[in-house]
């Protein structure tokens, strides 16, 4: 199979895409837990978008099943929770641009959000080897030339407030990494737009 397309290289590769902004504007990234931000819809999705399922994906082996306890970035690493190579965040969005992709790690979280550093590290370094993937296997070099990652929460001590979290002390406004995210308060089944944060 000859491809010349990144986005369409690495739907070929990976099976855990959600939402192709080709066919789909709105998608919905949903938690199954007990979580109080069950559900988040993003809307305008456009051609060149890929919604990835990254923490879903894991959850299933190749002929579909459950992996319930097991599940895993890859059955070639140790499960002894050691490290957070297993883990993942909830979505990727990856944006094709001219000079390559730009990839959105989202993890959705309730009120404190906290524990997204090894989710957001893990899927990062698991986003590289499937981009590596497309070039080998493929042909295709997909440069990253933009990465960000956002955390998606609610704030049940003002359950009204919405938007962009304000830092206490000044930063750089493009300061932005798996341990110091974009905090982006919401309510359960908010529907944001892709502009808003991206």
């Amino acid at each position: 199979m000859v491809l010349t397309d990144g986005i369409e290289a690495l739907k070929a590769i990976l099976s855990c895409v959600h939402s192709d902004g080709n066919s789909k504007t709105d998608a919905y990234i949903e938690e199954n837990n007990e979580a109080k931000l069950k559900k988040l819809c993003l809307s305008e999705l456009t051609p060149g978008m890929l919604l990835l399922a990254t923490d879903k994906g894991r959850n299933f082996d190749n002929e579909g099943r459950k992996l319930g306890k097991h599940a895993c970035m890859s059955p070639l690493f140790k499960q002894d929770g050691k490290f957070d190579q297993n883990r993942a965040c909830d979505a990727v969005l990856v944006r094709k641009v001219s000079a390559g992709c730009e990839l959105f790690y989202i993890e959705l979280k309730s009120d404190n959000p906290s524990g997204f550093s090894g989710q957001f590290k893990s899927t990062q370094a698991f986003m590289s080897y499937a981009l590596h993937l497309v070039n080998v296997f493929c042909g295709i070099r997909l440069e990253i030339t933009k990465e960000r990652f956002v955390v998606f929460h609610t704030d049940s001590q003002d359950a009204k407030r919405r938007g962009k979290k304000q830092k206490t002390r000044f930063s750089p406004k493009d300061a932005n990494t798996a341990e110091s995210p974009i905090k982006f308060c919401v309510r359960n089944s908010d529907t944001v737009r892709c502009t808003e944060f991206f």
